[in-house]
């Protein structure tokens, strides 16, 4: 059930809805990047990006280091 997940982050800059799945617990955890796909009766789910849930958002310019 693909559409339980929340909407990503990165929804607002893209044409498609933009899900997230968080995977993991605490330092182990992943972000799983997908859209769906509806195409007449059937659902399929394309996965777009796997990363930590720790890294900065997709297309966000980088921070400058904090010293």
């Amino acid at each position: 059930m693909p559409k339980r997940c929340p909407l990503a982050r990165e929804d607002e800059y893209f044409d498609q809805e933009l899900r997230q799945l968080l995977y993991g617990r605490g330092n182990n955890s992943y972000r799983v990047i997908f859209i769906i796909v509806e195409d007449q009766d059937i659902s399929t789910t394309r996965i777009l990006h796997i990363c930590h849930a720790y890294q900065q958002t997709i297309g966000e310019n980088p921070k400058p280091d904090e010293a």
